[in-house]
């Protein structure tokens, strides 16, 4: 088993080589406005808050605000469903179409700078690694401390 020495250095390694700045950016996009823009660019047509929120696993409250926010800058327009005018369908404007289209130019890239720099088998090699390490962890779980497991 694992000693120590090698936790610490395995965990101080993979806190120091994290791609910070990349995973901040794709958190934010996945968490915020540019999840819900993926998700009616992925659907090609109108979708319901409910849709969204099933999708991005979050409440209808959280899109709601999300959506509110888009409307306010013109990323998407809200209409009445044409069988059932209780139900609002969200829609992508042509500048919400623009904007996914810029930030998809900018993450093509934005990786293929990183991929150019250490080449495709390093990537491989990474992603084949990374892939091994999930699986483990997933397999591998440990077990909650007394003090957050829920007491009934």
């Amino acid at each position: 088993m694992a000693d120590i020495a090698d936790f610490e250095l395995v965990f101080n390694k993979l806190i120091e080589t994290q791609p910070k700045e990349l995973n901040e950016r794709m958190s934010d996009t996945n968490a915020g406005i540019g999840a819900v823009l993926k998700v009616l660019d992925d659907a090609k047509c109108e979708v319901t808050c409910g849709d969204i929120a099933k999708k991005m696993n979050v409440s209808t409250a959280r899109v709601a605000v999300l959506l509110k926010k888009m409307v306010a800058k013109d990323l998407i327009k809200r209409s009445a469903d044409s069988c059932d005018a209780r139900i609002v369908c969200i829609s992508l404007t042509q500048k919400g179409k623009d904007t996914i289209n810029e930030v998809r130019d900018l993450i093509i890239e934005h990786l293929s700078r990183i991929i150019d720099e250490l080449g495709m088998e390093k990537i491989n090699q990474f992603i084949e690694l990374s892939e091994e390490i999930r699986e483990v962890a997933l397999r591998v779980k440990p077990q909650a401390p007394d003090f957050l497991k829920d007491k009934k």
